[in-house]
C-alpha cells in the first residue's frame, strides 16, 4: 500500500509502477537541517536514478513513495519522515489543513505586505488575501492559486524559484518561505485551497463541552483535556499547598502569603479550603491593586505628560477609580463604557466622569516651536491605538497612513474611528508648570472613606503631640555645637574672585548673557531659568572652603533697579537650587556624577519661609530668597564637607537654578572662592541672636522660638517630620477634591479627515464617526443607516462606540478579555499574540475553550471575579509546573497545558514581595504617587533641568512611609520610568503596552543586591527574625525561608545557610566598618534586637533569600 503525498489518498502502485522522475533532494533541507546522512541520499537518487524530473516543489521528496521499503531499506530516513513527511505525505487519517490555523500566518507574515489588504501598495494586481483575487490571478492573467493543483499554481512556481528574478519574496524583501512553509501551501493547494474569513472576526460560539472520561466537570478540564488526550499526554499531578495557596496569592494579590496564612491552609482538612482561600483573596483590597498594574499599562498611565520636557500632571484620581472598579467586580461592559464614554452617560456621575481619564493618560506637551494642531493629530491617534489594542486587539494604527497591510482595515475605516475621539476641547500645547491640560475636572477619590480619614486624623494628632515633645539633652549639645561654629564665624576669611570662562543658559540666547570685566555676570533679558558658571580656582593658594554667590543690585542701564526681575515684586529672585562641580578640564556643565556635598549654606538674610538650606531641596518651589527693600548686596554661601585643593581639578562649575515664575531671577551676580571660615550663619538671623545671647536671658517665648526651630532640623525628629507630612498629605487625599485629566464634547467638535499619508496638514475627505467594515455595524438602532455610518438626527459617539464594543454579536471584545485574563494566570494566552488578534497573530492553542470563555463571559454579565473562580479552581491551573525531559522536549511552551506555568514575578511582585515579607509594607489603599529610593538624580540626566518652571525635572524622594507604598503607587516618569522597576521589564508607558516581554540580565541581580530598598528589606527581616525568640539558628534560618519562599526548607538548604551565616559573621568580625555602611543603608529605624555584627551578618543571608530563584518565580 502507498500513499499519495499530496492529496493523502491511499493507492496501491507497487513501485515498478512509479512515474518517470529524478527527485533532487538539495543538500540545504536534506543534509543538516533534517539530520539526513548525505550517503543515504545518494542510495536514494541512485535508485531512482533516470526519471523525470517532477515540479520544482517535489525537488524535496518524490511524489509517490512507499514509506515502508524506504525505512527498510533506509533506516536513518525514519526521523526524517516522521519531521518532514507528515507536512509534505500525510497519511489518509491526517487533519486536512486549515486557512487559519496553517495558512494565513505563513501568508500574511510573508505576501500580504504586497499582495494583501492594503490597496495601494498591491504589486501586480494580484491579491492573496481573497480567494476569487488570488484564483483569477494578478496582470500577469495567469491564476495564483489552483485549487488542488499546485503544480499549475504560479505562487507555487515562483515561492520554490531559485531564479533571484522570480522568486517570491524577492530577494530585497530579506524574507523567504522556508521548506515546511512552502510543503504546507502545496498540501493546501492540493487539498482544494479553501478560504476561511479570520477567526478572531467571526462571532465566538460556544461549542459543546467535550465528553471526558474521568474529567473534571471543569468546562476548561474537558477542553484541556480533549487536547491532551489527542497528543497521548495526562495532566501533571496537583501541585502541593504551599504551591497552591502562593500561586494563587501572587496571581490575586501580587503578594506573598504569611507564614501563618500558608500554615492555616496547608492544615485546613476542609475540602473547601481551596475554595475559601480563593474566596479570601478576591475579596482582599489587595487583589484591585494587582490587577490595576497590568490595566496601568495598557492605557499607558503616567504622573507625567511625556515628550522631551516631561514635565508632572495630576492623573492619580483616575488610578484610584481603576483600583476601585476591580475590587467591586465592576462588569466589564460597564467597566469598558464608562472609560470610553462616561461623560457621556445620562445624568453622569463625578466618578463616571473620572473614568474617561482612560482616554486622556496620552502623552501631551507644551514645548515651544511644536504646532498645536500636529500634536492634536497625534494625541488623538494614541487614543485610537490605545483604544483598538486594549479593547480590540488589532493594530489599528497600522491603518493611519494607508490601507491595512495585513486586517481588512481600510484607511478610511481608521479615520472614521478617529472621528470618534476628535471631538474633545482640548488644546495642542498645554500641561505646563505642572497643571493639568484641560479638559480637567477637581474630583474626590472614590477609595476615601469617613473611617479612614477619622483614624488619619488621629494618627496626625499624636504624631504632632510626640514631635511637640521636647528633647532638652539634644537640643543642647546643638546648641553648644552652634555657638562654638559661629564663635569661629569670619575668622581668616578671604574672598577671591573667580575667573568666569563662561556662562550660558539652557535653552537662552548667549548674546543675552554677559561676562563683565570685573568677572560678573549680567543678564540683559530673558526668562531663563537655570545659568551654568564654568570657572578656573586659583591655585597654589590655600585650600578653598566653598564659594559664595553675590547678588548685586542692577543699575538703570539695565532696563530696571533691584536684584531681580519678578514682575509686581521689584528686586526679587527665588533661587531654587545650586549645586558644583569639579573637573580636570573646563566641562561646563555640571557632572551630576560629581556633585560637591556641602556641608551647610548661610546668607547674608532672607525673606521669611526662604532660608537658605532650602537651596539644597532641589524643588522648584523653595529655595532661597534675599530680603526685600536692601539696596546692598546679598549673598549665598556653600561650604564644601571637604576643602578643595585645586591643582589637580582647577575648574569649577556652579549651576544656580531659578525656577519660580516668570522672570524670578537676577540680573547681576558674581562668583567667589571663599577660603578660612564662612562669616555667615547658616540659620534665620533672629535663631543666631537667640543663640549667641547667653540661654538665661531668654524669654519663654523666645525659648519656644528656639525649640521650634530645633525640632525643624533636628535628626531625631525627622521621623516624626516625615509622618506628619505624610498623614497631612493623606488626609488631603481622603477629605479634596483633586484635579484629574477627563474627557468631554467641544462645543464645536473638529471636523474629520482622512489625512493623506497620515500627515496633519494633508486633509482629504472628511469622515463621520464610525466602525471598521469587516466587523459588524455600529448600531441596529432604526435611526441607524448602515449605508453613511451614521444615526439620522445626530452623529455617533464614543458612547455608541462603547455599546458597538459591547454588544452580543461584536466577534472581539469578549475574546480579548478573557485571552488576557487567560494570560495573567498562565503566562501566554490561548492566542499568545494578546495585542494583536488580527492576521498577523497566532492561532489560539484551544480555539474552542478561548470561544467558549468568551461567550460564557458575555452571557454571565461580563463578571471577571466569577470567571476567575471558573479558572482557578480548575484541574489545568492547578497542576505542579515541574516537568520532564520527555513534556518538554515535546511541548517546550507548555501550549498543550500538560502541566502548570512558571515565569518570574512581575517587576511591582518582586519589590512588593521585599516590602511584605520584611514588615515593611504600607498598605493604605490609593492616593498621590510616591517617590521611593532611586539612585541618584536620575531624572536631571533626561530632563530639561532649568530651562523652563516645569516640574518633576529633579528626582526629591520622598521619608517615612512614602518610601514602603506598594509599587504601582510609584511616581512614574516617562522618559525615566523607576529604576528598579524597568530593569525588570517594566514599560516606559510612553504608548499603550500589552504584556510584558520577560528579559533576563545580570543588572536585575545588581537591583535586587544592592537596591536600597531591598537592602533596607533584607536588614528589616533581620530585625524582624532576630526580634522573634527562636531556640537556635536553626531554627530562625527556617523561619526566614518559610517567610520568603512559602515552604519550609530541606536539610541540605538549612546546612547551606548554616554555612554562609557563619562565614559572614567570621567577615564582618574582622570588617565592622563595612558591617556599619550595610546597616546605615535606608531609612527605616532599626531596633535594638542584636549587636552591629550579629545583625550585618542575618542581612546577608536574608538578602540572599531575597535573592533565590524560587523566590523570585510565580511557579
Amino acid at each position: 500500500m502507498t500513499t499519495d503525498a499530496c492529496s493523502g489518498a491511499a493507492a496501491s502502485i507497487p513501485p515498478s509502477k512509479w512515474p518517470a522522475s529524478r527527485p533532487s533532494f538539495p543538500r540545504g533541507i536534506c543534509c543538516g537541517r533534517r539530520g539526513v546522512d548525505v550517503s543515504v541520499l545518494s542510495k536514494i537518487e541512485a535508485s531512482l536514478r533516470g526519471r523525470r524530473r517532477p515540479h520544482p516543489l517535489f525537488q524535496t521528496f518524490p511524489r509517490y513513495i512507499d514509506s515502508s521499503r524506504l525505512v527498510s531499506e533506509f533506516p536513518s530516513m525514519k526521523r526524517f519522515l516522521v519531521a518532514s513527511t507528515a507536512l509534505v505525505l500525510p497519511l489518509g487519517a491526517a487533519e486536512p489543513l486549515a486557512f487559519n490555523r496553517d495558512i494565513r500566518p505563513i501568508l500574511s507574515k510573508t505576501c500580504f505586505t504586497c499582495h494583501g489588504p492594503d490597496a495601494a501598495a498591491v504589486k501586480g494586481e494580484l491579491r492573496l488575501d481573497i480567494r476569487e483575487r488570488a484564483l483569477k490571478g494578478g496582470e500577469s492573467g495567469t491564476p495564483a492559486i489552483v485549487p488542488g493543483k499546485p503544480e499549475e499554481s504560479l505562487v507555487v512556481k515562483h515561492i520554490t524559484s531559485k531564479d533571484p528574478d522570480e522568486v517570491m519574496p524577492p530577494p530585497e524583501a530579506h524574507m523567504k518561505f522556508t521548506a515546511e512553509d512552502a510543503a504546507k501551501l502545496t498540501r493546501w493547494i492540493r487539498e482544494g485551497a479553501g478560504y476561511e474569513g479570520h477567526w478572531a472576526f467571526q462571532i465566538p460560539k460556544k461549542a459543546s463541552v467535550p465528553e471526558i472520561a474521568d474529567a473534571s466537570p471543569n468546562p476548561i478540564d474537558r477542553f484541556i483535556a480533549a487536547k491532551l488526550k489527542a497528543e497521548n499526554l495526562p495532566f501533571s499531578p496537583e501541585a502541593d499547598r504551599p504551591t497552591l495557596i502562593r500561586r494563587a496569592s501572587f496571581d490575586l494579590t501580587g503578594l506573598p502569603p504569611s507564614p501563618e496564612d500558608v500554615k492555616a491552609f496547608v492544615e485546613d482538612p476542609s475540602p473547601n479550603a481551596y475554595d475559601a482561600l480563593i474566596d479570601r483573596l478576591l475579596a482582599s483590597p489587595r487583589f484591585g491593586e494587582n490587577f490595576a498594574v497590568g490595566w496601568l499599562d495598557a492605557s499607558r498611565y503616567a504622573d507625567t505628560n511625556g515628550y522631551s520636557i516631561d514635565g508632572g500632571r495630576d492623573q492619580w484620581i483616575w488610578r484610584d477609580w481603576i483600583i476601585k472598579s476591580f475590587n467591586d467586580n465592576q462588569p466589564f461592559d460597564q467597566f469598558l463604557t464608562e472609560q470610553l464614554a462616561g461623560d457621556l452617560l445620562p445624568n453622569a456621575t463625578e466618578q463616571q466622569i473620572v473614568a474617561t481619564g482612560f482616554s486622556r493618560n496620552h502623552a501631551i506637551t507644551h514645548e515651544g516651536g511644536t504646532i498645536p494642531e500636529e500634536n492634536l493629530t497625534n494625541y488623538v491617534a494614541d487614543r485610537v491605538k490605545t483604544t483598538s489594542e486594549t479593547f480590540l486587539g488589532l493594530t489599528m494604527a497600522c491603518a493611519q497612513c494607508h490601507d491595512h497591510k495585513y486586517d481588512p482595515i481600510t484607511q478610511r475605516d481608521y479615520y472614521r474611528f478617529f472621528a470618534f475621539f476628535n471631538t474633545l476641547g482640548d488644546a495642542g500645547l498645554a500641561g505646563d508648570r505642572g497643571v493639568n491640560a484641560a479638559p480637567s475636572i477637581q474630583a474626590y477619590s472614590c477609595l476615601a472613606t469617613l473611617g479612614e480619614a477619622e483614624n488619619v486624623t488621629i494618627e496626625r494628632q499624636n504624631a504632632q503631640e510626640a514631635y511637640s515633645v521636647p528633647i532638652p539633652e539634644a537640643q543642647a549639645k546643638w546648641e553648644a555645637d552652634q555657638r562654638a561654629d559661629l564663635a569661629q564665624r569670619g575668622k581668616d576669611l578671604a574672598l577671591t574672585p573667580l575667573e568666569v570662562i563662561s556662562a550660558t543658559a539652557p535653552n537662552g540666547s548667549p548674546d543675552r548673557i554677559k561676562i563683565q570685566p570685573d568677572q560678573s555676570v549680567t543678564i540683559a533679558g530673558g526668562d531663563f531659568a537655570a545659568y551654568n558658571i564654568l570657572t578656573k580656582l586659583p591655585v597654589g593658594g590655600p585650600p578653598i572652603r566653598g564659594i559664595r554667590v553675590v547678588f548685586s543690585p542692577s543699575d538703570k542701564s539695565m532696563g530696571k533697579l533691584g536684584f531681580g526681575k519678578a514682575k509686581g515684586l521689584e528686586g526679587n529672585f527665588l533661587l531654587s537650587s545650586i549645586t558644583t562641580s569639579v573637573s580636570t578640564f573646563p566641562a561646563g556643565n555640571v557632572d551630576l556624577n560629581a556633585i560637591l556635598p556641602v556641608s551647610r549654606l548661610s546668607a547674608s538674610g532672607e525673606q521669611p519661609g526662604f532660608e537658605p538650606r532650602k537651596a539644597l531641596i532641589t524643588d522648584p518651589l523653595v529655595g532661597w530668597a534675599p530680603p526685600t527693600g536692601s539696596s546692598e548686596p546679598q549673598h549665598l554661601t556653600l561650604t564644601f564637607t571637604t576643602p578643595l585643593q585645586p591643582s589637580a581639578t582647577p575648574y569649577l562649575t556652579t549651576e544656580i537654578l531659578f525656577n519660580y515664575g516668570q522672570n524670578a531671577s537676577p540680573a547681576r551676580f558674581q562668583v567667589f572662592a571663599i577660603s578660612g571660615n564662612d562669616d555667615g550663619s547658616p540659620h534665620p538671623a533672629a535663631i543666631t541672636d537667640l543663640l549667641v545671647a547667653d540661654p538665661a536671658t531668654r524669654t519663654p517665648e523666645q525659648a519656644t522660638q528656639l525649640r521650634d526651630y530645633f525640632h525643624q532640623i533636628a535628626p531625631e525628629k525627622a521621623g516624626l517630620r516625615s509622618q506628619i507630612e505624610n498623614l497631612t498629605e493623606r488626609l488631603s487625599m481622603l477629605t479634596e477634591k483633586h484635579q484629574v485629566l477627563v474627557m468631554n464634547t467641544a462645543p464645536k467638535p473638529r471636523v474629520t479627515h482622512i489625512l493623506n499619508r497620515g500627515v496633519y496638514s494633508s486633509p482629504l475627505e472628511a469622515v463621520t464617526p464610525g466602525s471598521p467594515s469587516v466587523l459588524p455595524p455600529l448600531s441596529d438602532d432604526p435611526s441607524f443607516d448602515k449605508t453613511t455610518g451614521s444615526f439620522k438626527d445626530r452623529p455617533a459617539n464614543r458612547l455608541d462606540l462603547a455599546r458597538w464594543l459591547t454588544r452580543p454579536d461584536h466577534p472581539l471584545t469578549s475574546r480579548v478579555a478573557v485571552n488576557r485574563l487567560w494570560e495573567h494566570f498562565f503566562g501566554r494566552g490561548l492566542s499568545a499574540s494578546s495585542a494583536d488578534l488580527g492576521s498577523q497573530g497566532q492561532w489560539p492553542s484551544h480555539p474552542e475553550l478561548l470561544d467558549w470563555l468568551a461567550v460564557d463571559f458575555r452571557e454571565n454579565g461580563w463578571d471577571r471575579k466569577r470567571m476567575i473562580k471558573l479558572i482557578l479552581p480548575s484541574r489545568t491551573y492547578r497542576q505542579s509546573s515541574k516537568t520532564t525531559p520527555e513534556l518538554l522536549a515535546k511541548d517546550p511552551r507548555n501550549e498543550l497545558l500538560a502541566r502548570g506555568p512558571r515565569f518570574r514575578l512581575s517587576a511591582e511582585q518582586i519589590r512588593d514581595q521585599a516590602l511584605a515579607t520584611s514588615g515593611l509594607l504600607v498598605e493604605r489603599l490609593g492616593g498621590p504617587s510616591v517617590k521611593p529610593y532611586q539612585p541618584g538624580d536620575l531624572w536631571r540626566q533626561v530632563s530639561h533641568y532649568g530651562s523652563s518652571p516645569a516640574t518633576s525635572q529633579t528626582f526629591v524622594q520622598d521619608h517615612g512611609e512614602k518610601l514602603h507604598r506598594r509599587s504601582l503607587y510609584t511616581y512614574w516618569k516617562r522618559t525615566l520610568p523607576p529604576t528598579n522597576l524597568s530593569t525588570f521589564d517594566a514599560p516606559n508607558r510612553e504608548i499603550c503596552s500589552i504584556g510584558r516581554l520577560p528579559t533576563n540580565t545580570p543588572l536585575q541581580a545588581l537591583v535586587t543586591l544592592n537596591d536600597p530598598q531591598f537592602v533596607e528589606a533584607s536588614r528589616a527581616l533581620a530585625v524582624k527574625l532576630l526580634g522573634t525568640s527562636y531556640p537556635s539558628d536553626r531554627e530562625r534560618l527556617a523561619a526566614g525561608f518559610l517567610n520568603v519562599t512559602s515552604r519550609p526548607p530541606v536539610e541540605a538548604e538549612l546546612a547551606t545557610l548554616e554555612s554562609a551565616l557563619k562565614r559572614e559573621r567570621q567577615r564582618y568580625q574582622s570588617d565592622e566598618a563595612s558591617a556599619r555602611e550595610l546597616l546605615a543603608i535606608g531609612e527605616a529605624p532599626t531596633a535594638p534586637v542584636a549587636p552591629l555584627i550579629e545583625l550585618a551578618a542575618w542581612t546577608q543571608i536574608t538578602s540572599t533569600l531575597f535573592n533565590l530563584s524560587e523566590t523570585l518565580t510565580r511557579k
